[in-house]
């Protein structure tokens, strides 16, 4: 037995209400996992000792957070997961604007940046994230791939984020033919013009 929820031949558009929630959410996962996988690869790289430094500044062997190209791919890590966090958290603060403006105006201004962000929140916050955990694997060396570590579970957990959802493809259709197409790019515009103004 089927049940009318909401208004007739409006089903779609709720769908796509319900969809924006669970894209955000697995944006949010794909924020999480590289954060988790970030920190694990720090508390190695200061704990694991391998090699002395390459500009000769001791003669033992230190922790490898000492050498430069471990220290670029934590600092690589930290910028894709900071970077991906800030972009879900402006795009929450216009969700929150969009449910508790007591302007309508302002709420349906704020929906439409939303709702332009959710398909970038989940598609490129899910893509980082592989590669940020890749990373992370990467910074473990050998032990990255030893079940112990437990960096390459993070890995794992990370690649299914690009698929479900909507793949990263759907997003980017989503995104150029729902979000940008529609409007004539007057939210791109906008959020473009916003940046500029903070540059």
């Amino acid at each position: 037995t089927g049940h009318l929820i909401g208004e007739e031949n409006r089903g779609l558009e709720y769908m796509f209400i319900m969809m924006n929630a669970a894209r955000f959410a697995v944006g949010m996962q794909g924020v999480g996992i590289s954060d988790r996988a970030y920190q694990k690869a720090v508390a190695y790289a200061k704990d694991r000792v391998q090699s002395r430094p390459v500009d000769g500044s001791a003669k033992q062997p230190v922790a490898i957070i000492q050498h430069p190209d471990v220290r670029r791919m934590l600092a690589t890590m930290r910028g894709l997961t900071e970077a991906s966090r800030a972009l879900a958290y402006v795009a929450a603060a216009h969700c929150d604007i969009a449910h508790r403006h007591p302007d309508e105006a302002k709420r349906v201004e704020h929906q439409a940046i939303y709702e332009y962000l959710v398909p970038i929140v989940k598609g490129w916050s899910t893509e980082l994230s592989i590669d940020v955990t890749s990373l992370g694997v990467q910074v473990h060396g050998g032990m990255g791939f030893i079940e112990e570590t437990g960096a390459a579970q993070y890995y794992r957990d990370a690649r299914i984020l690009s698929i479900y959802e909507g793949t990263t493809a759907i997003q980017a259709n989503d995104l150029i033919g729902r979000k940008t197409v529609r409007d004539g790019g007057k939210v791109a515009k906008s959020l473009l013009a916003g940046v500029a103004a903070t540059i």
